[in-house]
């Protein structure tokens, strides 16, 4: 998220260099490499070349929710409309697929719990994360509070 905010706060498209991210978040290079590498496959950010070159993101930081990005970003994402295939494939224990797979508690519970986190993750455009901790607060209430604009993007 914080390559993200990097990247937005660049303001106007300019692109920014993974050094230049790296330098500033106190990450390696290699990890900012990476992150933006799994970005642009998914169409969230791409790469300018040339000697101002660097990376961009693809849309308005108003239209990019940060559900959206988490998804991407997750090692192994779970999907809303696979969760029961996506939850257990994580957690087989010592076998090839989860001995719960018939009936589960359980996934009931995280079924719940990450659909409530990814519904209001995918509320929350990456510009609301822009600015002071005061002023991302605000916007986070607001939201809340639905006076600001939403973003929705389906998972």
């Amino acid at each position: 998220m914080r390559c993200l905010l990097q990247l937005a706060s660049g303001g106007s498209g300019k692109p920014q260099t993974t050094t230049s991210i790296a330098q500033k978040e106190g990450l390696s290079r290699d990890y900012v490499e990476k992150i933006l590498f799994q970005l642009s496959k998914a169409n969230i950010v791409k790469s300018v070349r040339g000697i101002n070159g660097g990376y961009v993101l693809t849309k308005s930081p108003d239209d990019l929710s940060v559900g959206e990005a988490m998804m991407v970003l997750s090692e192994r994402p779970i999907r809303m409309n696979k969760m029961k295939d996506d939850l257990c494939k994580q957690f087989p224990g010592k076998k090839t697929r989860c001995v719960h797979l018939g009936g589960c508690s359980i996934r009931l519970l995280w079924s719940l719990v990450i659909t409530q986190l990814y519904g209001t993750l995918n509320h929350v455009p990456l510009s609301a994360l822009l600015g002071t901790e005061v002023e991302v607060q605000n916007n986070l209430l607001d939201i809340s509070k639905g006076k600001l604009q939403k973003v929705e993007v389906s998972a």
